[in-house]
């Protein structure tokens, strides 16, 4: 059991993520000490992950995904189905300076050596209503690929409550593809388990998920 803390958020508060330009203006010490640090939380980021892999159900995903470690304002993983671990869909799970999410996302980095397109991923958008019925809304949000990553996202609830509003999401998602997931946000929410948190909003993300099948 890992409990997310300030001290994993505070090394993303960096001002410079190029190892370059970081090189220029510290000195060796505190170069070697800035990437202890980065790498001493990716460990953990590591394991929790590896952790959650391990608890979801035999055999229903892939092996997961942990992105190097490196000096970066965000560490990433991905999940995928079994049967669908060579598609460009995947459930991620990301830790920046501002959040802890975990979302159900189309990955269009090196699309081109996976299978799926984004127009079959995105008529996941038709079953988000009937998909909703099944989950707690509170802290979920859903957001298009060119939003910031910043930014603040569309909540679950008014997509849900707002024809309007999720007739014009779905119009512009559709122009690239869309982002589901649950956030716990740094100062707000206490997440005492990272592991527990995690494989629950991927079991939760599941069954949409499936669909794709």
């Amino acid at each position: 059991m890992t409990a997310l803390t300030e001290s994993m958020f505070v090394i993303f508060d960096q001002p410079e993520f190029s190892f370059k330009k970081i090189k220029e203006n510290h000195s060796p010490e505190e170069v070697a000490d800035l990437k202890e640090k980065f790498k001493a939380v990716w460990q953990v980021w590591k394991k929790v992950n590896q952790t959650v892999a391990s608890q979801l159900p035999t055999g229903e995903f892939a092996k997961v995904h942990v992105e190097s470690w490196n000096l970066r304002d965000h560490y990433w993983a991905s999940y995928r189905l079994a049967s669908l671990a060579d598609y460009n869909s995947c459930i991620g799970v990301m830790l920046d300076k501002k959040q802890l999410q975990v979302y159900l996302m189309f990955q269009h980095y090196k699309s081109e050596q996976r299978q799926g397109t984004p127009d079959e991923y995105n008529q996941l958008l038709d079953k988000i209503p009937e998909w909703a019925n099944d989950i707690d809304a509170t802290r979920w949000y859903l957001w298009d690929k060119d939003e910031m990553e910043f930014s603040d996202h569309m909540s679950l609830t008014k997509y849900i409550n707002s024809r309007d509003a999720q007739q014009q999401f779905n119009s512009d998602a559709r122009k690239t593809s869309f982002l589901l997931g649950k956030f716990a946000f740094r100062g707000k929410d206490q997440v005492n388990n990272m592991e527990e948190y995690i494989s629950s909003v991927i079991r939760q993300l599941t069954p949409l998920y499936e669909e794709l099948k």
